[in-house]
């Protein structure tokens, strides 16, 4: 049972015996009158849970160290509970779901259940995670900071590592037969961050310092808004130089070829004439076995990561550009096209969109004309020197 002690510096203290132990958290407060009847409330509350068997320590004191403590010695008392403990179940739910995820999907998770979620709530049941104590571990996601300062973790990469967890409690509450908790929890708000693309000066002015070896590279990337890991998957029987297509159909990631991001990511894509020759130029030196167009110095596939360290970002720095993303090549090919008229759904289907929405929400200033849909007008504004890029509010 709990109950209430006044430390000698006048606070408010719980004092909590269960499973065979004793546990001591403050409450914070001062033994006034008001904060007392504060505590008696709280105090009732435990007293109610503990002697029904659901005391959950976490959602009185989610930031105790001593939660763990207190979950070990459950765990340890009722060792064959009805529904399984947090990890046994994630390890079941990985087993039975793995089979229809990529690799770069099945290591995503791990790593979530790694590094987040299994320190938190591994020693709790599946059936006592509660809205609470989620909105606890997520405002404990919410104010890891960085050496400098700054936020580690974006509200985009929190509600990331709340999905495997959401999945696992609609999958486990249809199985244990307890109510999913988290209908009300509300995903945390994103701010995208604006696109930052190159000029088509700048382009011109990166493709000029780039180092001779990743100019054709770069060239594909900027003229056809091809991802960096669909870049590093294509093989030669991808490329038809009769037709002028580029068929994207795989991707490199975290070391392996796996399917392309979406069903419509899937696409032909035409090639101008700059795309043709360059094609031409890193085909015309590939040996007849070779499996990938673009390799590395090595003639291993491109780890994008090193590229992004030791070419992207020493290339923007030395043709003077500020430093931005990697994937603002992909951003810079949508506004080029964009500015030089094309119709928004050959950029969306070049760009293996699923339609035009995200060109109007995400490019809309850049967007002041559609008039061709065959990439010739891009084509003959990058020959242009003296054409520029005007920007519509």
């Amino acid at each position: 049972m709990a109950n209430i002690r006044i430390r000698p510096n006048n606070s408010i203290q719980y004092d909590i015996s269960t499973y065979g132990a004793r546990f001591r958290e403050t409450s914070g407060m001062q033994a006034t009158p008001v904060n007392l009847k504060k505590a008696n409330v709280i105090l009732k509350q435990m007293n109610a849970k503990i002697a029904l068997g659901s005391f959950d320590y976490r959602e009185f004191f989610p930031r105790s160290k001593t939660c763990k403590v207190f979950e070990e010695l459950k765990r340890n008392k009722f060792p064959h509970l009805m529904a399984p403990f947090f990890d046994t179940y994630a390890n079941k739910w990985m087993e039975l779901n793995k089979h229809q995820w990529k690799s770069s999907y099945i290591k995503g998770n791990e790593t979530k259940l790694k590094l987040y979620l299994l320190p938190y709530f591994a020693n709790t049941p599946i059936n006592e995670i509660t809205l609470a104590s989620v909105q606890a571990f997520r405002s404990e996601l919410c104010e890891l900071i960085n050496e400098d300062g700054s936020k580690r973790l974006s509200n985009k990469r929190i509600n990331l590592i709340l999905v495997p967890l959401v999945s696992m409690l609609h999958s486990g509450s249809d199985e244990y037969d307890f109510p999913y908790p988290l209908e009300k929890l509300k995903a945390l708000r994103e701010e995208k961050p604006d696109p930052n693309p190159l000029t088509q000066n700048e382009v011109s002015r990166f493709l000029a310092c780039v180092p001779a070896f990743w100019h054709d590279y770069y060239l594909i990337r900027f003229y056809t808004g091809m991802r960096s890991c669909e870049v590093a998957g294509l093989a030669p029987e991808h490329i038809d130089f009769d037709q002028r297509i580029i068929k994207v159909r795989r991707n490199f990631v975290n070391g392996e070829f796996t399917t392309v991001k979406t069903a419509k990511s899937r696409r032909d894509i035409h090639m101008t004439k700059p795309v043709l020759a360059a094609l031409q130029r890193a085909t015309a030196i590939l040996s007849d076995n070779a499996t990938i167009i673009f390799a590395n110095e090595k003639g291993k596939p491109i780890d994008t990561r090193y590229v992004s360290k030791y070419v992207w970002y020493p290339t923007l720095a030395k043709a003077g550009l500020a430093p931005r993303r990697p994937y603002q090549t992909r951003h810079t090919s949508a506004v080029l096209h964009l500015a030089a008229h094309e119709n928004p759904l050959f950029v969306s289907q070049l760009l293996g969109h699923s339609g035009t929405k995200m060109l109007y929400e995400v490019y809309a200033p850049y967007v002041h004309n559609a008039a061709r849909s065959d990439g010739s007008a891009f084509e003959a504004m990058m020959r242009s020197p003296n054409n520029t890029i005007t920007k519509h509010q």
